[in-house]
């Protein structure tokens, strides 16, 4: 009897906190993990056994190319996890102050590009077999609900990757493709977790890698990875 393989899971956006906390905890979990970054420690990231994958998120090209190399070397991924963000700060009182071309990157890498990575990891879902879980999780963050002129760019990127999980969750649920916009509060106010806490949401993404159903497509939770109501402001009873 031959053994199954092993699953994949694509983190875009390996940062020192969440990005390395979430590929830790598949790795555990028995995953097969290629990481994305623009810049990446080669010899680090070997040394923990994923597949080094530099990535450009503001071009196209080189997410396909990024998913292309996974494909080949790893297989289709059954977790994507995307994990970044850009933000070029203005003041409050000019929230225009920005050129075009900083403004526009921020909102590509906080979530615009979102979409084609969306697209790419469906395409590698089609590949898994029926029974195999598929889900692919954006980090977000409070900004879809909130106004911070003095985040104009990253905030339209984040409520851009809201919009995209929102449509992706409700169409391919009958396919078993599952997608997430996760995100940590703190548990005793609801306000964001500054930094975020790294742990929380690695068992987090596992956790929803691993349930049955799609669930709600929001998922907020504290830094102990309970979920929390975020429109109701308190903890999710029995969650």
């Amino acid at each position: 009897m031959s053994t199954p393989s092993k699953p994949v899971a694509f983190i875009l956006g390996y940062g020192p906190n969440i990005g390395q906390a979430v590929a830790r905890k598949f790795k555990d979990g028995g995953f097969k993990v290629a990481v994305s970054a623009r810049k990446l420690d080669e010899n680090a990231v070997r040394e923990e056994g994923y597949l080094d994958v530099p990535i450009n998120l503001e071009s196209v090209d080189s997410i396909r190319n990024a998913f292309n190399r996974v494909g080949k070397e790893l297989g289709p991924a059954a977790a994507v996890i995307y994990n970044a963000s850009s933000w070029n700060s203005v003041d409050a009182s000019d929230p225009l102050a920005n050129s075009y071309e900083t403004f526009f990157t921020d909102a590509v890498v906080s979530g615009v590009n979102a979409y084609e990575m969306a697209r790419l990891a469906k395409a590698g879902f089609e590949k898994l077999p029926a029974s195999a879980p598929k889900v692919f999780i954006g980090t977000g963050n409070l900004l879809p609900w909130i106004n911070l002129p003095v985040m104009l760019g990253i905030s339209v990127g984040k409520r851009a990757l809201a919009n995209i999980i929102e449509a992706s969750a409700g169409a391919y649920e009958p396919q078993g493709y599952r997608f997430y916009f996760a995100h940590g509060v703190i548990g005793a106010t609801g306000g964001a977790q500054i930094p975020p806490n790294a742990p929380a949401h690695a068992d987090v993404y596992y956790r929803l890698y691993n349930q049955t159903e799609q669930g709600a497509w929001e998922v907020c939770f504290t830094e102990t990875g309970e979920l929390y109501d975020r429109a109701a402001g308190k903890l999710v009873p029995g969650a």
